[in-house]
């Protein structure tokens, strides 16, 4: 089994690109992260439960296919690499959620209020472990679960 390369996975600032709209229709992957941003932007502006439900339906579907891709694309080696405690479409998932609430709580707030400063401060958290994540799964020291 081959090691995984680092060029398989997106960077951070690619998956930010197809966040905004950008650049993402070449990778399968970025289109599964563009396609989890506008979810969470409709979720946000939803109060029937049903609908919600539907869209955290389809959020889990797409979470699976990004994690049926890794499977695909990235042999992991099980010997001597610590396992990660989520996967990477969960990662992805996450990195949406925040990066529509940042934005929204700049529609909402402004850009100098404390509560846009947090979301685009965690932003940047989430942005950081990623980027550590796909370079530490990248060099055999941490592997991905499965589910």
């Amino acid at each position: 089994m081959s090691a995984p390369t680092l060029a398989t996975l997106p960077t951070a600032p690619q998956l930010l690109c197809a966040f905004q709209g950008r650049r993402f229709q070449e990778r399968v992957l970025l289109r599964f992260a563009h396609a989890l941003v506008e979810l969470h932007k409709r979720r946000a502006h939803l109060r029937d439960l049903t609908e919600i439900a539907e869209i955290d339906g389809r959020r889990g579907e797409l979470v699976d296919d990004i994690n049926a891709w890794i499977i695909r694309k990235m042999p992991q080696h099980r010997n001597g690499a610590s396992l990660h405690t989520e996967s990477l479409g969960a990662v992805i998932d996450r990195m949406a959620h925040s990066w529509v609430a940042a934005n929204q709580a700049i529609e909402v707030e402004g850009v100098r209020s404390d509560r846009t400063h947090r979301h685009w401060y965690h932003l940047a958290e989430l942005v950081d472990g990623y980027t550590d994540l796909i370079a530490e799964v990248a060099g055999g020291r941490r592997r991905l679960p499965v589910q």
